[in-house]
């Protein structure tokens, strides 16, 4: 260590988590409270292994073993989720209004399909360049602050699109938007992890996450609804940043008297809780970093989640000029394509916390090969989709797609939290936003784009990503031989790293 060791007090977890499942770890990391590896989580609800393949498959989505949800936000509350979680809804709303008016401001500017993909590398690469010494600056300083600050940012710089008027001013505006999200992500889900205990460490992300859907639903309603105001004038995309910029800004206000937790959940998957008392230890980037680095799952997960990268950031601007180049579909059918679509996403978070949940009690292993084929099974499934002839096939096939990615995002989330020590969780979390946001939002945008351009056909470039979703599925499957051992490794660390 490079400095004092932290004083840490194993005590009962407060949140609910139960003696029993604390025990249960110390048996077997993938078996929970009295779910062994020989019983399915239904068994005990009289499902037997000759039921039909449909109840098999609903005894999947339900609620996990430990304490429901109702009882940890009972005993925490839950002022922490719906404070962050509306943070990231309005988060979400401001990119919605980027992919539904992406052809109107490419046509505003004379740019072509690769700059837009271009422009949209440009609004996360500063994401890119912030998140991770963000991340790490989060394991010094009150996170809850940190994160007011950054939301108080990107609102500002949003609000700033609407007054560019040459592309070098939006793209400044939009620098500085991805600025202020570098922390959203990484830190919110690093606090959640510390306030409820790991056994609902799927359904409260589910929660989180289903807010990109919820902003994504919401956000296209609200840009076609500016559009359709101003009597769908070109120009509509400068009067639609601004006026939903005040979402945020009602945000920021609740979310005033979020501050840090007392409990660190320290320990592995189910484990004890440990109080850390004491300011954080003079621990400088390389090392941390280094310790994370080290973890044998993170290393091999980084490709495939930045494949998830584009389905989560860069997908949605190429498919609205796909509508547009293709079908003909204007601004408010756009938005409303946009809604719809966001239902599979909205869907696919919360039934993936429930199964998520199911299959990490089970095995951890299983969880991570879930991610993996989730992970592929998008772009293929998007690949075979673009090229259907009808407008509505496409769409319900992007439905799919995007239900299959969402599906695996909180298993992801809760895999990620159980490999690394607690107060290094925001750096993490930080680094897998820099490997969604450099590979799916900068590579993957610009590759998408130039494909297109190249072919002269947005469908071409969308098809070109199968092949790296295939290749980042399975090198995020390989982390599945060493999920487990990384989950021990955690409890026999204090909660920066340092072995004890």
């Amino acid at each position: 260590m490079d400095a004092d060791p932290v004083a840490a007090d194993e005590t009962p977890n407060s949140a609910g988590a139960g003696g029993e499942a604390r025990a249960g770890a110390e048996e077997g990391v993938g078996e929970a409270a009295g779910v062994g590896p020989g019983e399915g989580p239904g068994d005990a609800a009289g499902v037997g292994p000759g039921d039909g393949w449909v109840r098999r498959v609903l005894r999947l989505f339900a609620p996990g073993e430990g304490p429901s949800l109702r009882e940890v936000t009972r005993d925490v509350g839950i002022y922490p989720l719906a404070t962050l979680t509306i943070l990231n809804v309005v988060d979400e709303i401001d990119q919605a209004a980027l992919a539904v008016f992406a052809p109107n401001i490419r046509d505003y500017f004379g740019i072509n399909d690769k700059m837009i993909g271009l422009i949209i590398g440009i609004q996360v690469s500063l994401l890119v360049i912030a998140a991770v010494p963000i991340g790490y600056l989060a394991t010094k300083v009150n996170r809850a602050r940190l994160l007011r600050w950054s939301a108080v940012v990107w609102s500002f710089f949003s609000t700033m699109t609407a007054f560019a008027l040459w592309l070098p001013m939006f793209m400044v505006a939009r620098f500085g938007a991805g600025t202020g999200k570098a922390a959203v992500d990484p830190v919110g889900k690093s606090l959640l992890a510390d306030y409820y205990p790991p056994t609902t460490w799927n359904r409260v992300f589910a929660i989180h996450n289903a807010a990109n859907p919820t902003g994504n639903i919401i956000g296209p309603l609200l840009a076609g609804a500016v559009a359709w105001a101003t009597s769908f004038s070109p120009n509509a995309w400068r009067w639609a940043f601004p006026i939903l910029t005040i979402p945020t800004i009602f945000a920021i206000f609740m979310a005033r008297k979020l501050d840090e937790p007392s409990m660190q959940m320290a320990k592995g998957y189910m484990a004890a809780t440990m109080t850390v008392t004491g300011a954080p230890p003079e621990l400088t980037f390389r090392v941390a970093a280094g310790r994370i680095m080290r973890i044998p799952t993170f290393r091999r997960q980084l490709v495939g989640i930045g494949v998830l990268g584009f389905a989560l950031i860069g997908i949605a601007a190429f498919a609205s000029i796909l509508y547009r180049d293709i079908f003909g579909v204007g601004e408010g059918g756009r938005s409303l394509i946009f809604g719809f679509i966001a239902t599979a996403s909205l869907l696919g978070n919360l039934l993936g916390g429930t199964l998520g949940e199911r299959v990490f009690q089970r095995s951890p292993k299983k969880a991570v090969y879930l991610v993996g084929t989730g992970i592929a099974a998008n772009t293929v499934i998007l690949a075979a989709g673009v090229f259907l002839p009808k407008l509505f096939m496409v769409i319900g096939v992007q439905w799919l797609a995007i239900l299959a990615i969402t599906l695996v995002v909180a298993p992801m989330n809760a895999v990620m939290s159980a490999i690394c020590p607690s107060r290094l969780r925001s750096l993490m979390l930080s680094l897998v936003t820099l490997s969604i946001a450099l590979f799916g939002g900068v590579f993957g945008g610009v590759f998408v784009g130039a494909i297109s351009d190249a072919t002269g056909d947005v469908r071409w470039g969308l098809a070109s990503l199968a092949p790296f979703g295939v290749i980042g599925g399975l090198l995020m499957a390989r982390g599945g031989k060493t999920v487990e051992a990384d989950i021990e490794n955690v409890g026999k660390c204090d909660p920066f790293g340092e072995p004890i």
